[in-house]
């Protein structure tokens, strides 16, 4: 993309990182406010509380299949004008789920909702990674997740808040405000860069990627919804996983693909995309939805105590994220993540520990001790991510990236539901189903751990600022 150095453009990387930051806060606000009001949703739509997975994986199945043009559309179109049209739609689609009256209006409200999201932060992101020299992508990362990590601090105890006091129709109208102050930020802040010589538009790639993600999405959701009905979503997967194989192929081939996947050729990327990363991901993704339940319907506290208590672990994570690049540039990426992963899966296996006679007070200092278990392991990986990947390979990357991630929030999600619905079997989830459910993707998550220790001595030491020796680069 010509003329996007920063010596060109004259934009301050640091100003497009709280641009960016603005944005992805409306974004992952939207998701942590939703959690605390998960029970009183499905009282009123008239389902299970663990049922509104099918909302949060209709959302992440649209992200999936709209994820893969995000980079063309924005090179086509210009990053500052689809930024804007993003948050514009977005904050519609938040209007109309916060009107709807039953599952199946709210989960269409949310599939829109996911289309401008698939657009939103990948392009934001997207233009601070091409404005941003190599050497200070920690720092610049440092700023644009920091601001962010705001959001789901505070959002659990405004969902619930607002929940208790309003009703849960009124979370999704606080993205209004929110969308005006992004849209303002962005039309005057962020450069319009755009390709003059656009691709032509790859029909096949995105027909055979749409149908693999979205059978893909949609064969996890059915299987955690209904376990005894597993052969048709089994199936439906296998399909799904052949035509994304297909997909894949056809990809390397084309000269001009609508996913370039130059960037997989990267072990770190590898790995933090679909390796040790992905497994991850699964757990905590899974966690987002069960812990909440599980303070909710397994202790019986109210949404705003609840918050409160997901509070206190986002605190726990916001409190250690000055020290994470000390930790990194100390200890490397590969000793970071595999210390840092192991000590994550431990915190969050023994959160099925808590006891609901416990004071709140313990609830909450064990609340803030997860939080931080899991901060440094989370910091490095994001910064691992691009840290090997050319500047002319960061478009594709950054879909690439993105619908890992889609995929194993996906995963965590429907494997949740899975736990929980199995172990609950006809009956009604009690307590010992969500302890059950989180020991398990715990378990799960550990197995990253030897796969992280696997990686080289010097992985990523470009951008972590890792003193590497000779004897270390064997």
């Amino acid at each position: 993309m010509p003329g996007t150095d920063v010596t060109e453009t004259g934009h301050n990387p640091r100003t497009i990182a709280l641009v960016v930051a603005t944005v992805m806060f409306m974004g992952i606000l939207e998701g942590t406010v939703i959690a605390t009001a998960l029970p009183y949703m499905a009282h009123d739509f008239g389902v299970a509380p663990v049922g509104l997975s099918a909302g949060i994986t209709a959302y992440l199945l649209v992200s999936a299949v709209f994820l893969p043009i995000s980079s063309w559309v924005a090179e086509r179109l210009g990053t500052r004008r689809v930024l804007v049209g993003a948050i514009a739609g977005f904050a519609l689609s938040s209007l109309l789920c916060g009107l709807c009256m039953g599952l199946g209006s709210f989960v269409a409200a949310r599939a829109l909702q996911a289309m401008f999201s698939a657009l939103m932060v990948p392009v934001g992101n997207l233009v601070l990674l091409r404005l941003t020299p190599k050497r200070d992508l920690v720092a610049i990362t440092a700023i644009s997740t920091t601001p962010a990590l705001i959001a789901p601090v505070i959002g659990p105890p405004i969902g619930g808040l607002i929940t208790a006091a309003l009703g849960w129709r009124y979370i999704f109208f606080i993205n209004l405000p929110l969308a005006m102050l992004g849209i303002a930020l962005v039309w005057r802040l962020v450069p319009d860069l755009r390709r003059d010589d656009s691709p032509v538009f790859d029909r096949k790639g995105f027909v055979l990627l749409a149908a693999a993600l979205s059978g893909i999405v949609y064969a996890l959701d059915r299987l955690g919804a209904n376990p005894a009905a597993w052969p048709e979503p089994v199936v439906l997967g296998l399909v799904a996983l052949m035509l994304g194989g297909w997909a894949m192929r056809h990809m390397r081939r084309v000269v001009e693909p609508l996913v370039p996947l130059e960037s997989l050729r990267h072990l770190t990327f590898r790995a933090i995309a679909f390796g040790p990363g992905f497994l991850m991901r699964l757990p905590f993704m899974g966690q987002s939805l069960l812990l909440p339940l599980f303070l909710q319907v397994g202790f019986g506290l109210t949404p705003f105590v609840t918050g409160m208590l997901l509070l206190a672990q986002n605190a726990g994570d916001l409190m250690l994220k000055p020290i994470a690049g000390q930790a990194l540039r100390r200890m490397g990426f590969r000793v970071a993540l595999t210390l840092g992963t192991a000590t994550m899966m431990a915190a969050m296996g023994a959160t099925a520990l808590l006891q609901p006679d416990w004071p709140l007070w313990v609830l909450g200092a064990a609340m803030v001790a997860t939080g931080m278990a899991r901060s440094i392991a989370f910091t490095g990986m994001m910064s691992l991510s691009f840290a090997d990947v050319a500047r002319d390979e960061l478009a594709g990357a950054t879909v690439v990236n993105n619908l890992a991630n889609a995929l194993s929030a996906a995963a965590g999600i429907s494997l949740a539901a899975l736990l929980v619905n199995s172990s609950a079997g006809t009956g009604i989830a009690a307590l010992h189903d969500y302890r059950l459910a989180i020991v398990v993707l715990a378990g799960i998550g550990a197995l990253a751990v030897p796969m992280f220790a696997r990686l080289p001595r010097n992985a990523g030491a470009e951008v972590s600022g890792q003193r590497i020796f000779a004897a270390d680069l064997h």
